[in-house]
């Protein structure tokens, strides 16, 4: 079956997308509901004077906001490598079980659009295509 070389173009952001949608669903959740996500915090964070609850909402919040940068296109790099590695420490407090190798497979695809960097729908290429974002050399004076 031939495929159409144009919509090559849209895989990227695709990812982007879906992973950030993945991000804003599990951020929210742990703002809804963060009694149900204690579980899952690492046994050491159980030890700090904060609240693990609270520790849970910090963790939706930023969820939400690193997943908003994604996809919008903006930061992208800086955001999917903190929310890759992030989803990589809890693919390994998890463990290798089905949970932890899905875990493990979408912080690989979180990390690799942090590899990749913007793409054709993203804001900052079109603030760097629009030359919104610039730093113009000083003119000496005439």
């Amino acid at each position: 079956m031939p495929t159409d070389v144009s919509l090559k173009r849209f895989a990227p952001a695709l990812l982007r997308f879906t992973m950030a949608a993945v991000f804003v669903w599990f951020g929210t959740a742990q703002l809804l509901h963060s009694e149900m996500w204690v579980g899952f915090l690492p046994e050491f964070m159980l030890y700090t004077p904060i609240a693990p609850s609270t520790l849970v909402l910090v963790n939706g919040s930023a969820e939400i906001v690193l997943a908003v940068l994604l996809a919008t296109g903006v930061y992208i790099r800086l955001s999917a490598l903190i929310l890759g590695l992030h989803l990589l420490g809890i693919a390994w407090n998890i463990g290798w079980n089905p949970t932890g190798m899905r875990d493990f497979g979408l912080a690989l695809a979180t990390l690799a659009i942090s590899l990749r960097g913007d793409d054709f729908l993203s804001l900052d290429r079109f603030l760097k295509n629009k030359k919104l974002i610039r730093v113009s050399p000083v003119q000496p004076p005439k």
